[in-house]
């Protein structure tokens, strides 16, 4: 059985949501249980939130993070409702309830990832559970970010986008990566446990080449196209598609044309704070 899978997000209906009061929600399952029999550590959705529908408050016993992709939404967290758009994301805890709402006039979508996974439908234990009373207040407001109080929220700005370079960040230093940028959004510093989501972007002619992680990876991609090539498999990505690679997977990529190639990652667990990659071309001449 194959350590990664590729899908599309044309190839996969949305499901609605009717559990703890949602109403006006859906729900598309991309990565899970169901996708491979190795995936244990990641669950990732995308959400979507009709005019006038929300999810109602819920709280996991697992973390939850969020990138808002399309529209607006109301966040409600922590006795705090915060009015968000295309670029804000977001962090939730364990037993944290929160909720969503859609005040506007067109549909918002959100992609979620969470660690532990979450158990099937089913399951003898119960991960998920409505808290007694309402969240937030009637009146939303944009969140500042420069607010000390506001802890687990952020937004992605084009400015904010470090150059293209080698990669040098947690876990590794190499020029076994050309090309890259990575703006982290969800990591320890801003307080997960289980999970990471950070923005890559490949510029035209950056590579990444074939490495694995003690760590679970899933790769939504929002431009461009690439090459990826995942235990040896070719595959040829771009916008719409997702990428899981488990445990072990070697898995590479490779800008394809002259746009850059962007998508949103996420990992789980953690990955370590050291040696977080293992690089082919790094080690496998130590075995000549």
């Amino acid at each position: 059985m194959p350590n990664y899978f590729v899908g599309s997000v044309d190839e996969i209906r949305f499901q609605p949501l009717r559990d703890h009061g949602a109403t006006g929600s859906r729900r598309m399952p991309l990565v899970g249980h169901a996708t491979a029999p190795s995936c244990v550590h990641t669950g990732l959705d995308l959400d979507e939130i009709a005019p006038g529908g929300h999810l109602a408050p819920v709280m996991h016993a697992y973390e939850k993070a969020f990138y808002v992709l399309e529209g607006d939404v109301i966040f409600d967290l922590e006795g705090r409702s915060y009015r968000l758009e295309k670029g804000h994301y977001g962090l939730m805890h364990k037993a944290t309830p929160y909720a969503f709402r859609n005040p506007g006039d067109r549909a918002a979508r959100l992609l979620t990832v969470s660690a532990p996974q979450p158990k099937p439908q089913g399951s003898a234990f119960q991960d998920t559970y409505s808290p007694a009373t309402g969240l937030g207040r009637a009146e939303a407001v944009v969140p500042n970010l420069s607010d000390p109080r506001i802890r687990y929220l952020g937004k992605f700005e084009e400015s904010s986008m470090p150059s293209s370079g080698a990669i040098s960040g947690v876990g590794v230093r190499s020029k076994s990566i050309y090309g890259v940028a990575i703006k982290e959004f969800v990591d320890r510093l801003f307080g997960a446990q289980f999970l990471a989501m950070f923005m890559v972007q490949f510029i035209p002619g950056g590579f990444g080449t074939s490495h694995d992680h003690p760590h679970e990876e899933t790769y939504f991609f929002l431009s461009g196209k690439a090459e990826g090539v995942f235990d040896g498999d070719l595959h040829l990505i771009r916008a719409g598609q997702y990428v899981w690679t488990g445990v072990g997977c070697f898995h590479s990529f490779r800008t394809l044309g002259e746009e850059p190639v962007r998508w949103i990652e996420t990992q789980a667990p953690l990955p370590a704070d050291y040696e977080a990659f293992r690089f082919r071309r790094e080690w496998e001449p130590l075995a000549r």
